[in-house]
Parts: C-alpha cells; structure tokens; sequence
C-alpha cells in the first residue's frame, strides 16, 4: 500500500492548493446534484477527493470512509437537528481489496479514486462487490483529453497525480460490471489556475463548453443502478425416456395403390 499512500498525500496537498480549492469550487454543484439521488441507510465513501461537508449535509444514519492513511481526520460529527444520528467511521483500506461483506452498502461513492490507483478495474469491482442490489453509485474522473489533461503533462502541480481515463473507457467498464447508468455530467471546460484573474479570464469556456467543445471538460460524473441478472422460470419441462426409432418408408408402402373395378 506503500505506493497508493504516497498518491493519496499527494492528493491531499493538491486538495488544499489553490488548484485543488478551485476545482472542489466548481465540482460543488454537480456533486451536490449526485449526492442527492443516494439512498440509505448505509453510505460509503472511498478516497480522499472529495468536501466530506457535502455528505454531512445529507441525512444518513451510516456513513463509512475509506482511506489510504491513518492519519486522517475523522468526519465531523453532526449537528444536533439532523434527524438521525450519524455514524461515522474511518477505515484504512485498499479500496481494490475493501473489507466489508457483499451487497452492504445502499449507496457506494468513489470521487477521482481510479486515478491514482494501479488497479482500476479491481475498484470498481470491489464498489459493485459491497454494493446491494439497485443500489446507487456516483463516480467522477478526470478527463485526459481536456485543458486539464493538457495542463497534466506541462504543469503537474496544478493537477493530480496518477493515470486519466476518458469518460466513454470507464462508461464501458460500468456496463461490463453490470451497472445501468442513470446519468452523467461533463464539467470544468477551462484550465484550472491558480489566482483569481486568470480564472475570471478563462471562466468563458465554462459556459461554452458543452456547446463549442462537446466531451473536453476536464472532469466527468457517473450515476450507475447495480443490477443483478435474474434467471426466469419458464415453467417445469418433461422429458420422455422413450427412444423414438425413425420410420422407414418400405418399398410396399411407397407404391401408390391400385384400385380393382369388379
């Protein structure tokens, strides 16, 4: 786990860079959106990527976190006029190998974790894994072929660490794990910059993307239904044990008859 540890603190440090502050800026609405469409009563939330704050705002009686480290800081407990009194908890863990049960989780939240992760594809297995039946996913990556995918290769600091998977390669990973998807989002068509005039300056291409530049943003978001394939009975079928000869057409039997006047 030594080298998913080290992304992780990495992806902490960009999280509370001005990039990172900026990015979780843009993601509020879209991920709130999401958020809103889970179902309880337990939740769980992998990776570090993510404003827990939008999570405590929601109402769910258990909400369980998956961290790379130990040494992050538990969630903030809840305020006294929620309805339910939230649990939560912290759990260092791989998220390609979870320690939980199958189907226990209602809902299962994975924000920019296939990133940096060598074992992408075991992720997402293990989120379908401990995911029940019909229950909620929501996903989000960074898009390789954007300004921010660009701005990977020429200015790290202002990205994440690890590897970017377009948007269709994971759509099509969810549809071979079984997953229908319910909907998606396409965001952050500008580069992300540090001070505040330069993002004024290139914030027009946040409002223009999805018409100038269709499937560049520089992040997407997934909302998946895990369904489980049924057998369907057709009713009980009988066999007979009887083997059944083919008949032979004889000679005799072939002949067409000859009718005798008397």
């Amino acid at each position: 786990m030594s080298g998913i540890y080290k992304s992780a603190q990495a992806n902490a440090n960009w999280l509370a860079s001005p990039y990172g502050q900026s990015f979780i800026e843009s993601e509020r609405s879209h991920m709130d959106r999401a958020l809103k469409l889970l179902t309880g009563p337990q939740v769980l939330l992998l990776g570090e990527v993510l404003d827990t704050a939008n999570l405590e705002q929601l109402d769910f009686p258990h909400l369980v976190q998956v961290n790379t480290s130990l040494s992050r800081v538990p969630l903030s407990a809840p305020s006294s006029n929620n309805k339910a009194q939230r649990i939560g908890t912290q759990v260092s863990a791989d998220p390609a190998f979870l320690p939980f049960d199958a189907g226990v989780f209602s809902s299962v939240v994975v924000p920019h974790v296939l990133e940096g992760h060598e074992l992408p594809h075991q992720v997402l297995r293990e989120a379908h894994r401990v995911l029940r039946s019909d229950g909620h996913l929501v996903l989000s990556g960074f898009n390789p072929y954007s300004l921010i995918g660009l701005q990977k290769l020429l200015r790290k600091k202002a990205t994440v660490n690890g590897q970017f998977y377009s948007f269709t390669r994971v759509r099509d990973w969810l549809r071979l794990l079984g997953f229908e998807l319910t909907g998606s989002a396409i965001y952050q068509y500008a580069p992300l910059c540090k001070s505040n005039r330069m993002r004024d300056a290139t914030n027009f291409l946040n409002t223009v993307g999805d018409r100038w530049l269709p499937m560049t943003g520089g992040s997407y978001m997934i909302t998946a239904r895990k369904r489980d394939l049924g057998l369907t009975l057709i009713g009980p079928t009988r066999f007979s044990r009887k083997k059944r000869r083919p008949k032979l057409a004889s000679a005799a039997t072939s002949q067409a008859k000859v009718v005798r006047k008397p």
